[in-house]
């Protein structure tokens, strides 16, 4: 696919931002675009952003290129070993200043896709068989040994159709692979990370996933496991405490909306003529 995304100008930066203006309305941190070529070929474009308390600096550069060049190799080996994931298929780098990068990043786009974030913001859940789907998603990327180090609602995604659900893993930045499966620690911190993904959502008023019970999401992940059911549910409860800080987090870092100041009434003392020397 060299040729063509040379030809819509993907070999240049310019040609990366123009597009991303275009289809998605704005270039900032986490938009994106579908961009479908002349062959029917429907990718996924975004740009390379970092988040955290770094993307302040340096929003958009990376120090060296091997984070960015993951983006391409691991995301085919997950595929390799079964994992359920978007593929791979362009990465533009353009260095500056010295030792700093950018990235442009294309994907296979998914067909008929929806990420859990999206589904859960509304009114009404949808039903148990989606949310069944997602997790085991995520069980079977931990079982092939691949640990996603952002797990959150953006990142799960489901297709349905009328007689089945299938659940995508999206966006394997800083992703680790591991030569067996993911170790049990591991998996669990994954969880708690999901679980306080739910959480925000909740927070910022989404009653779909407030309806949601906290534990469901390890035990939908475990399914008929016991064993795993129980070290995920031994993990959740130490977790608990980290959970309520970020909670008190969420509500110091509201806006608070700015009261409006009356005028004060001039005091019998401030309506006296200033003293001062007589001429």
């Amino acid at each position: 696919m060299v040729d063509e995304l040379a030809r819509l100008g993907l070999d240049r930066a310019e040609g990366w931002s123009a597009l991303l203006r275009r289809e998605a309305g704005a270039a900032g941190r986490g938009a994106t675009a579908v961009l479908t070529t002349a062959t029917g070929h429907a990718l996924r474009l975004k740009a390379m952003c970092r988040g955290g308390l770094v993307a302040r600096l340096w929003r958009d550069r990376f120090v060296g290129s091997g984070r960015l060049l993951a983006n391409l190799t691991l995301p085919l080996e997950a595929l390799r070993r079964g994992v359920r994931t978007p593929r791979a298929r362009a990465l533009l780098l353009v260095q500056g200043p010295p030792g700093l990068w950018r990235g442009w990043l294309a994907m296979d786009e998914i067909s008929g896709a929806r990420d859990l974030a999206r589904r859960l913001s509304g009114d009404q859940p949808p039903p148990t068989r989606v949310l069944v789907a997602a997790l085991h998603a995520v069980r079977g990327m931990h079982d092939a040994g691949v640990e996603h180090l952002d797990l959150n609602l953006g990142n799960l995604a489901v297709v349905e159709s009328d007689d089945a659900v299938e659940g995508w893993i999206l966006d394997l930045d800083r992703a680790r692979l591991w030569p067996g499966p993911v170790p049990g620690g591991r998996r669990s911190a994954a969880l708690l990370r999901l679980e306080r993904s739910a959480a925000k959502l909740a927070h910022r008023g989404a009653s779909a996933v407030a309806r949601v019970p906290p534990d469901a999401w390890g035990a939908w992940y475990a399914g008929d496991d016991r064993d795993m059911a129980r070290r995920i549910e031994r993990h959740r409860r130490g977790g608990r405490l980290a959970l309520a800080l970020h909670r008190l987090g969420w509500g110091v870092s509201r806006p608070v909306s700015r009261r409006r100041r009356r005028p004060r009434r001039p005091s019998a003392r401030r309506s006296r003529p200033p003293r001062g020397r007589s001429s």
